[in-house]
């Protein structure tokens, strides 16, 4: 079992994959590519191509195949391919969140790392072995981690944090884009925590956390209002930009 924070601070105890359903997971999604490969070979004979040309389209399908398909299975099926799916797996980020394509495509890159490097598939297995979660050299680059059954675990409800009210056309100068998801989730986990904090100590990371917020997004205008309203109006935007049609229950910030 191992725990993992969730971007509205709450842990989880969680139970890893391991080298055996991994494997039996990897099987399942290699026959699903011999498959797609056998079919296209027909495919391209039925066409009745020659030379060059067949052996063009021929490697072309090849690393369509085997880059392609774990990449569009995971972003579409939200952390899961047919095999993972077939023995209930899942990948997400090590905060617990859902992964993206970003996150995909650097999972398959170290994917290849893990299947080709010499001796072919050890290394892979190696690494899930031995690291502490059960990571592959995908997972360490991408930031993810395979867990088993998620759909069983009932995760917290999601948190849509408000523009404080009078600040929306303040928020509306704020461009999110620049804050990385490692940022959002420490000011997250600030605004949900804060009511833990004595009065001084709430103030002051308040302020950091805003200063820091705001040499990263190259705003200047952090200091016209209360640091905490300027992160709920920071961590707003980036809501509402990256989850433009999501919005779960809202949050109530307290008085500080």
């Amino acid at each position: 079992m191992e725990g993992i924070v969730t971007p509205e601070a709450v842990v989880l105890d969680v139970q890893t994959a391991g080298v055996a359903s991994r494997v039996f997971a990897g099987i399942i999604d290699l026959l699903i590519q011999v498959g797609i490969l056998l079919a296209g070979a027909v495919v391209l004979t039925l066409l009745g191509l020659v030379g060059s040309s067949t052996r063009l389209l021929t490697t072309l399908l090849f690393a369509l195949v085997l880059m392609g398909y774990p990449v569009i299975s995971e972003t579409l099926m939200r952390g899961r391919t047919i095999g993972k799916r077939a023995m209930g797996l899942r990948a997400v980020t090590i905060e617990g969140a859902p992964i993206r394509l970003r996150h995909a495509l650097l999972r398959m890159m170290g994917g290849l790392v893990d299947r080709f490097l010499p001796p072919l598939g050890v290394t892979g297995m190696l690494f899930v072995l031995g690291t502490s979660r059960h990571q592959r050299v995908g997972d360490l680059l991408a930031g993810t981690i395979v867990i088993r059954d998620p759909d069983r675990t009932p995760l917290p409800a999601a948190v849509w944090f408000p523009v404080p009210p009078g600040c929306e056309a303040f928020a509306a100068t704020i461009d999110p884009t620049a804050m990385t998801d490692e940022q959002y989730t420490v000011i997250r986990s600030f605004l949900m925590r804060n009511r833990e904090l004595s009065v001084d100590a709430r103030f002051s990371l308040a302020v950091d956390l805003a200063q820091r917020a705001a040499t990263t997004l190259s705003h200047t205008g952090h200091t016209r209002v209360h640091p905490e309203a300027y992160l709920l109006c920071v961590i707003s935007r980036y809501q509402r930009r990256n989850f433009p049609s999501y919005q779960p229950s809202s949050w109530q910030p307290t008085a500080g």
